[in-house]
């Protein structure tokens, strides 16, 4: 059955922000500040800005997240496990970018049934070498969740030197990894998003804190970035070679600073 999405509304700027740690704070009281939605529904109204959220979470587990928090507002897009992309439709429903997600999903099956040899071998030395677990995850090859951050880095520069296949690559978000299709990342999903409204990186503003934001914080991809404040340390370095805003508050309190220094409110 053919999917109508919603005609789009003219939007003249793009906002990509991670959720977890840069919007919603996992370890404080008060994970989200409520000021962050007046914030966002100004720059919208003024500025014609369209905002999403870029997330290593499933759309299920996202959605959840919106109720527990409470999200009196909602984005204009979301990019779920770093590849997939979906945009409200009507009756609450989230509609999908039927010809991203089909090929998204195409190209991930056929990528990761030609690594198996090289699966096998990554899992063999994780479980022979390292505290670290090999977990199956449904609709990817593998994840990996190690003890420590360093234990992760040990295992990283093991994938690094590893003959697998140029087109594997994967994200990391602190000790958590999970393999993918180097065509799809937060980076590409958030292009695409901005493509429906005929925006390119110029227009585009991208926040994030963690390994797996980095391909949406690239100059290819956006002309604006920041991070806030309980940002990792390579996040926070990017940034600033890129003359992007380091926040000096966490969470969401940071993204309004970074939001407030763009947009001038």
């Amino acid at each position: 059955m053919l999917t109508i999405l919603p005609e789009p509304p003219l939007w003249k700027a793009v906002l990509g922000f991670d959720f977890d740690d840069t919007l919603v704070l996992k370890s404080a009281p008060t994970s989200i500040d409520p000021l962050f939605f007046d914030c966002i529904e100004w720059i919208r109204s003024t500025y014609g800005a369209a905002w999403g959220i870029a997330t290593g979470r499933s759309l299920h587990q996202l959605l959840e997240g919106f109720h527990a928090v409470k999200f009196p507002v909602l984005p204009d897009f979301v990019i779920a496990r770093e590849r997939e992309l979906y945009y409200p439709g009507q009756f609450g429903r989230w509609v999908p970018d039927e010809e991203w997600n089909r090929a998204c999903e195409k190209d991930h099956k056929k990528l990761f049934r030609r690594s198996r040899r090289a699966f096998a071998r990554l899992q063999k030395f994780i479980e022979a070498e390292t505290d670290a677990e090999w977990v199956s995850i449904e609709g990817d090859a593998a994840a990996i969740v190690a003890t420590t951050d360093e234990e992760m880095d040990r295992i990283i520069d093991l994938i690094e030197i590893s003959s697998c296949p140029s087109e594997l690559t994967y994200e990391r978000n602190s000790i958590y990894l999970r393999f993918s299709h180097r065509k799809y990342n937060k980076g590409s999903g958030l292009l695409q998003a901005a493509d429906r409204w005929g925006l390119g990186a110029d227009k585009i503003l991208a926040v994030g804190d963690n390994y797996n934001d980095l391909s949406m914080l690239q100059p290819e991809v956006c002309e604006a970035c920041g991070c806030p404040s309980n940002a990792v340390e390579a996040v926070k370095q990017h940034v600033q070679l890129r003359g992007g805003q380091l926040a000096k508050s966490p969470g969401s309190r940071g993204v309004m600073e970074i939001m407030r220094f763009f947009f001038d409110q």
